[in-house]
């Protein structure tokens, strides 16, 4: 039963939840698993990625976290340029490096504003956008990352001294 404003008007405007987010991800043959002990996240495996979708408030947020063997001090530049570069193109999500128990985490995620009222077919495509955005943001943070390191070696084997 898809929860409202205020459950004794039958004109009442319906609400986003974790229970409408679970029956449209479903729709796209998408099992979402509850987070245990909450009642607003749950998570699913997609394209062998982590992804987090919670509702907070007036937005739900669809998140992906890889962790990565790099630590904060010894981290090269190029995961902080390719997510600069992701964000300053459309993506359809943000990049960020995070940091979790000492190694970075390549996040990626999208918001999306879920006023009261938004019919099911609304949800379907918010979230399908949403979910294309967040991967297609790690693949791009692979890809991106993977460039930045290349320049790095570049630059520093031209930099590097020449024998005579």
């Amino acid at each position: 039963m898809t929860k409202t404003l205020n459950p004794n008007d039958p004109n009442s405007l319906a609400i986003v939840d974790i229970d409408r987010i679970i029956e449209a991800m479903a729709t796209f043959e998408i099992e979402l698993e509850r987070v245990e002990g909450r009642d607003d996240a749950a998570t699913a495996n997609l394209n062998g990625l982590p992804c987090l979708f919670a509702v907070l408030d007036s937005v739900a947020l669809v998140r992906c976290d890889v962790q990565t063997d790099a630590t904060f001090l010894g981290a090269d530049a190029g995961l902080f340029l390719a997510a600069n570069q992701i964000n300053s193109v459309a993506f359809g999500a943000r990049a960020v490096i995070s940091e979790y128990e000492g190694t970075l985490v390549v996040r990626t995620e999208r918001e999306l504003p879920i006023a009261a009222g938004m019919n099911d077919q609304q949800l379907r495509t918010q979230l399908k956008a949403a979910v294309d955005g967040v991967l297609r943001a790690q693949d791009a943070m692979v890809s991106a990352a993977q460039e930045m390191a290349k320049l790095g070696s570049e630059t520093a084997g031209n930099e590097a001294p020449q024998e005579s």
